[in-house]
Formats: C-alpha cells, sequence, structure tokens
C-alpha cells in the first residue's frame, strides 16, 4: 500500500514527464521511496522487543497524515468546483446520487490504482484543481518541487516531509 501524500504525487505527475533533464528529480524520489522501503522492512525485520510498537506508529502517522489531506481536499470540492463539474465527477467515479458525504467518497477514489494510468492522470488532474496547482493557467515549475537531499537526522522527521506540501498550501 502506498501512503504518500496525494498532493505529492500529482505534484510529481505533472511536473515530470520524462524528459532528460528531470532525472535528477527522477533519482532523488527513487532514492527517498528505495529509503522509505528499507527503513520501513527494517523496522519490520527488528526484534519487537527493541521496537516496541515504532513499526506500527510510522505507517498508523502515514495512514493519518493521508486521511487528513483527503479530508481538506474534500473541504475543498465545493469551492474550486462549479456544481456541474462536481455532478459529472461524481457520476464518473460512481459516487451515488444520493449517499452521504459525497465529497469524500469522491476524494477517497483518487489515487487508488496506480497502475492505470487513465486513472492516475485522471485523479492528479482532479487533485491539481483542487489544490490549485492549475488556476493561473501557467505551468507549473519545476524548481518548486521540493528536493531533499539529506537523509533524517532523527527517524521520525521523515514523516514531516508528508506534510509539507499541504502545510505549505494551507491546507
Amino acid at each position: 500500500l502506498c501512503h504518500i501524500s496525494i498532493i505529492h504525487r500529482t505534484q510529481f505527475y505533472m511536473l515530470f514527464k520524462g524528459d532528460p533533464a528531470d532525472q535528477i528529480y527522477m533519482e532523488v524520489e527513487l532514492r527517498r521511496l528505495t529509503w522509505l522501503e528499507q527503513h520501513l522492512a527494517e523496522l519490520g525485520n527488528a526484534s519487537p522487543a527493541l521496537l516496541g510498537d515504532e513499526p506500527a506508529s510510522y505507517v498508523a502517522s502515514s495512514v493519518r497524515a493521508l486521511k487528513q489531506e483527503r479530508e481538506c481536499l474534500a473541504k475543498r470540492v465545493n469551492t474550486k468546483l462549479g456544481a456541474e463539474e462536481r455532478e459529472m465527477l461524481y457520476t464518473k467515479w460512481e459516487v451515488p446520487p444520493v449517499g452521504k458525504q459525497r465529497r469524500q467518497q469522491l476524494i477517497n477514489k483518487l489515487w487508488t490504482d496506480p497502475h492505470n494510468m487513465q486513472h492516475v492522470r485522471e485523479s492528479a488532474e482532479i487533485v491539481a484543481k483542487l489544490v490549485g496547482f492549475c488556476d493561473s493557467g501557467e505551468n507549473i515549475r519545476k524548481e518548486m518541487f521540493e528536493l531533499n537531499f539529506a537523509s533524517p537526522a532523527d527517524k521520525k522527521t521523515w514523516m514531516m516531509g508528508w506534510n509539507f506540501i499541504s502545510n505549505l498550501l494551507h491546507l
């Protein structure tokens, strides 16, 4: 399962299209994800007596941050999308017309199938509209994507990275 910020995923997907100049960004992201995967695997393989609930707390914290991010995005649906566009999206994403919390249901369906490129593209487009990546009509500058070459000094600081974009955008 992927518990990485959907705003981060959207930003990454929308910015980098395979241009050779993007190689540094791709390399940094690959290294970050590889480190994260290895770190969680090491925590999972360590003696439970030594760690207590640490592996579970890392995952739980990531899940909680992702849930909060989705809730913030759901709150933006009414302000960033017109009524007609919302209804079209509810129909397209199979959100029941008489259901409760339709905005949250829509947001919860985004970024759920990373192997389906059409789903990824459509999810990224919706999140970009909600966050305002495409409000001004101009392209997002790659230089705005956060590169972080340093490894976390403290075991829990890597979690702060998930919320960086959300905090920056005041979601």
